[in-house]
């Protein structure tokens, strides 16, 4: 009995793993070509493949899918393509078209269920350029894979130039800004009460990674219990940025230089230790929101108030870069 048992299913399965094996999530077809090289439309399609895979997903490319056809697909509507993801036994089929319209690129696409033959995703971007096309192959692969809209799949690597012809968005910042904001101590200061602060800052930013130099002062905002001022004309830190989407948490830590006066009129110089985090808004664009919260040191030996002196600063910010570009790209903070 087990031995007849053992027989129908290793028949079973020589029967459903050539399939299995076979199998892909996705086909893509080669691209209609509508005043564009073949070879660009060709290049964009293998593209769009590729990064699917990136994305984690099993996909056969244009030339695969020719292969399992026995010819050169040529399928730009929703049946024929339906048709050879059949033929190819995949479970969902892109197709398209790469055209121009003046001095743009447009890529559009669409992604249909084999099995239902339904259209379940269609999207388009634009190229300002042939060589941007590379970006909008990643984009419209990361949409397909999230099942989202291309306006909703914009991170600061991702954003075309096209788009950058839209106003405030952006790919790479230099901006620089102003923060405000309280700092309370909690160790130190001559024992002063809460202070309040005013800053600038500079921001080279990388998808993951900002350089940041920043200088502020603080004044006293609760007499009663001491009075405290620090000057810190620049401190320097490296912040790592969680995603790449428009609101991003981030956290890190620098070290600057700094000035502590203590009343009755008591001061010193000192170095000064910051790390924390915070979280931005509008990271695709020039205007971009913060909230930050650092934990504080300042090394200053102010007679009677020895250091290190120790404080939560907070603070919101705002920095902007114009769409005028300088010599560095610097922009005006507000």
């Amino acid at each position: 009995m087990m031995h007849c048992v053992t027989k129908w299913f290793m028949l079973a399965m020589l029967l459903i793993l050539p399939n299995a094996v076979h199998a892909a999530e996705y086909g893509v077809l080669h691209l209609k070509s509508v005043g564009v090289s073949h070879a660009t439309t060709e290049t964009v399609a293998t593209l769009i493949a590729i990064e699917l895979i990136n994305f984690g997903h099993t996909v056969l490319n244009p030339d695969a899918m020719d292969e399992t056809a026995g010819k050169v697909l040529q399928c730009y509507q929703t049946e024929c393509a339906a048709d050879a993801g059949a033929v190819a036994e995949v479970d969902r089929v892109i197709y398209g078209s790469l055209s121009t319209l003046g001095d743009k690129h447009i890529v559009q696409v669409s992604v249909v269920n084999v099995a239902t033959r339904d259209v379940i995703w269609a999207g388009s971007l634009a190229a300002k350029t042939a060589e941007d096309l590379d970006t909008v192959a990643k984009r419209l692969a990361k949409s397909i894979s999230e099942g989202k809209k291309p306006e909703e799949t914009v991170e600061v690597e991702l954003v075309t130039a096209e788009e950058e012809k839209e106003p405030m968005r952006r790919r790479v910042f230099h901006t620089v800004g102003t923060t405000a904001g309280m700092v309370a101590p909690l160790d130190g200061y001559g024992g002063a009460g809460k202070l309040y602060n005013l800053g600038w800052l500079y921001w080279y930013e990388t998808p993951h990674l900002v350089a940041e130099l920043a200088g502020y002062f603080t004044f006293p905002g609760d007499v009663e219990n001491g009075t405290a001022a620090e000057f810190c004309p620049v401190e320097f830190s490296l912040l790592y940025m969680l995603s790449k989407k428009d609101i991003s948490p981030y956290f890190g830590g620098g070290l600057g230089f700094g000035m502590l006066v203590v009343d009755p009129g008591e001061s010193a110089y000192g170095l000064t230790l910051n790390a924390g985090g915070g979280l931005v808004f509008l990271r695709t664009y020039d205007v971009r929101l913060f909230l930050d919260a650092r934990y504080h040191i300042n090394f200053a030996n102010v007679p009677y108030a020895d250091g290190p002196h120790h404080g939560l600063k907070f603070s919101v910010g705002l920095t902007y870069r114009p769409r005028f570009r300088g010599c560095f790209g610097l922009g005006i903070g507000l």
